[in-house]
């Protein structure tokens, strides 16, 4: 399919007549089906596309599945055949496509008087093709011995057989990959074509002329054809209540997220008037899934898709919950919370300040939806830092009454607050939503997951959540299982391919987190066994400078490079953690007549600009090229003067943070990673 998008615009359409007639009579004259006796495959073929251009086929040795593989100038193609072999996986119920290897080229370790092992001896042969290995590749999988070798034998083993020789190397059970592989095969009494197993539509599809057309047409990206059976087997299953999808950076949880709410849309009856909804965390992200579903077909009159702050006002508006003039604390051109609590202390003495109270009130109450002191009075503090006794909470739940009554004076409501109103009012009515899907919830806290859990009334299907516990950037505690959503055992998924980040770039990424233990969002540690990436690229870089402008000059260098590589501007991002430094890199491109725009506020390629972000807001976006700036011991993680006074807890909350949004950040990179700082490198970057 790449090789496809790849051909000049002309020779697509060739393609499509060549297969429309290809359909029609396979054996006519003008197919030119030739067999080649230098390819290694003899059941590989070439036809003539025009005369210059060159299909691969794969004929059938039984019954009438063609397979078209290659299409290229005929010198290209030839050379891209010779060595190829298309191997029906009867086992797997899989097309395996894989380059025969012309010389031994598993390095074997120097030293004869040494005794290796295999990394695969624990594996009989049989077990190793249940796993999808053909009997062609056995010895060669015998003679590897460490990862390193595996990497260097990417291309010459099927993706499949190499992602889970991967898997096994990296602790994911054997029997469980057994299991996915049943799990994706059409079973035996089905009346339905082997080849059109889940397994095997992660490589193939059958394509129509249609679907063909939409594909030469720009109209069709890969994703939305393509699923991997992992992810295919989430999109189209029916599960016995709520489902819990996790995953690291650039696994397509959000493209799952999106085939999911077009499977349910399509299942979903006409008469049925309640929408499905699809919740975000951010508006930035709200937009992106709009125009993606657009893109992939789904039918927008059967769904809703909103940022979760906005949807939480909709229906409090909508149910007469709140005034129409009220505004929300902690929101976008709203007051803060922090503000309007430094009013309060302005006319009341406290040995609180205004930090300390903000955050017991929004994490204590609100958290709980506490309603009487006596409730407060009770209820656990635990990771709050220092104990307080019962005579400070009964001064502190004082103060909580000055702020509420500040906050109605001046028409304000907390944002958890917001939540809990509608959450309280839902409880005993009909629910405004079939189906809800709600995406990044690493970013959610139990306030918001007991709004989702309102929102749908419970049966199979109600609740599809998607999130990444390592992108967790917020300091809000979440916990399924006490918001009132069951997703225990079979209903907890995790998804490990890595489709957009190279394996370089991730590796690095992964190594900013190590060390530090992430919840699965249900009281378990989240594990990445078996999370790698489907490519290669360029290894990232890690500069320092003496000097501010030094920094830039190189920035300026590193884009000016890309150009005259044959990137666009609008395949850079520019990530820093502060807005000030934004700002100064601003003033520079400025300077150099580089276009740019802030936050990817609108598509940059529309105008072909760099896009300057902060770390923050880089989440959910991915370019070509990332380029980290301002990255030293003070920014990563960041410095400010109130880290002195956090207690042990708020510490290593904080650090936690941190190091998840430069996870975040280096994440948004799919080949090129280049970070660069002045002064002392940060400790979180090990390269």
């Amino acid at each position: 399919m790449e090789q496809l998008f790849d051909l000049p615009k002309n020779i697509q359409k060739k393609v499509l007549e060549f297969q429309k007639k290809f359909r029609e009579n396979s054996k006519a004259e003008a197919i030119h089906l030739e067999p080649i006796n230098t390819f290694k495959d003899p059941y590989l073929r070439t036809a003539r596309i025009d005369g210059k251009y060159r299909a691969i086929v794969k004929v059938p040795q039984t019954g009438e599945d063609y397979f078209l593989l290659w299409v290229d100038n005929h010198d290209e193609a030839m050379n891209w055949a010779k060595n190829k072999v298309f191997y029906w996986n009867e086992n797997t119920q899989t097309a395996q496509l894989f380059t025969v290897l012309t010389e031994d080229v598993v390095e074997q370790p120097s030293s004869a008087t040494t005794e290796h092992t295999s990394l695969f001896a624990a594996y009989s042969e049989q077990q190793l093709i249940d796993l999808g290995v053909p009997e062609l590749l056995l010895t060669l999988v015998h003679k590897i011995l460490d990862l390193n070798q595996l990497e260097a034998l990417e291309q010459n083993l099927p993706v499949d057989v190499y992602e889970r020789l991967f898997y096994l190397i990296d602790g994911v059970p054997y029997m469980q990959l057994l299991a996915e592989i049943e799990e994706g095969k059409i079973q035996a009494n089905s009346s339905i074509d082997p080849v059109q197993s889940n397994n095997n539509k992660r490589s193939f599809v059958e394509v129509d002329d249609t679907l063909m057309n939409e594909i030469i047409n720009g109209e069709l990206s890969k994703w939305q054809i393509f699923l991997h059976p992992s992810q295919r087997k989430l999109v189209e299953s029916s599960f016995k209540g709520s489902v819990k999808v996790t995953g690291g950076a650039g696994t397509g949880k959000t493209v799952v997220a999106l085939h999911r709410l077009h499977f349910l849309a399509k299942q979903k009856s006409e008469d049925d008037t309640r929408p499905i909804a699809f919740v975000t965390f951010t508006n930035a992200l709200t937009e992106n899934i709009h125009r993606l579903a657009q893109k992939l077909g789904v039918n927008m009159v059967k769904v809703i898709i909103k940022n979760i702050d906005a949807l939480a006002k909709e229906l409090a508006l909508s149910y007469g919950l709140i005034p129409t003039g009220i505004r929300i604390l902690d929101t976008y051109n709203s007051k803060s919370s922090l503000e309007l609590w430094d009013n309060v202390l302005e006319q009341t003495l406290s040995e609180f300040d205004s930090t300390f109270l903000s955050i017991e009130y929004q994490s204590v109450k609100l958290f709980n939806n506490l309603k009487t002191k006596e409730e407060y009075l009770s209820t656990s503090r635990i990771g709050r830092g220092k104990p307080i006794t019962r005579k400070q909470r009964i001064d502190i739940w004082a103060l909580f009454d000055l702020y509420e009554q500040k906050k109605h004076e001046e028409a304000y409501l907390d944002r958890l607050e917001l939540f809990n109103i509608v959450c309280t009012h839902l409880q005993d009515k009909n629910k405004p939503f079939k189906y809800v899907i709600a995406d990044e919830i690493q970013d959610f806290s139990n306030v918001e997951l007991r709004f989702l859990r309102g929102l749908v009334e419970e049966k199979n299907d109600d609740l599809f959540l998607v999130g990444d516990p390592y992108q967790k950037i917020y300091a809000r505690k979440i916990n399924f299982t006490a918001a009132g959503i069951s997703v225990r055992g079979n209903r907890s998924k995790q998804l490990r391919i890595n489709y957009r980040t190279s394996e370089e770039i991730k590796r690095l990424a992964v190594s900013a987190i190590q060390g530090m233990s992430y919840d699965d969002f249900d009281g378990e540690a989240e594990k990445l066994k078996g999370y790698h990436s489907l490519f290669h690229g360029e290894k990232p870089v890690y500069q320092s400078f003496k000097t501010k402008e030094e920094e830039i000059t190189y920035l300026i260098e590193c884009i000016k490079a890309l150009r005259a590589s044959g990137y666009h501007y609008s395949d850079v991002a520019i990530g820093t953690r502060t807005k000030d430094a934004m700002r100064e890199i601003k003033t520079y491109l400025h300077k150099q007549k580089i276009p740019y725009q802030e936050n990817n506020r609108n598509d940059a390629s529309q105008n072909d600009s760099v896009v300057l972000s902060t770390f923050h807001n880089l989440k959910g976006l991915e370019f070509k090229a990332v380029i980290l700036a301002d990255v030293n011991n003070r920014t990563a993680p960041l410095y400010f003067q109130k880290i002195e006074e956090m207690s042990l807890l708020e510490k290593e909350a904080y650090l936690h943070s941190e190091k998840s949004l430069l996870y975040v950040a280096m994440t948004r990179a799919i080949s090129i990673l280049k970070i660069m700082g002045t002064g002392i490198k940060s400790d979180l970057i090990s390269i």
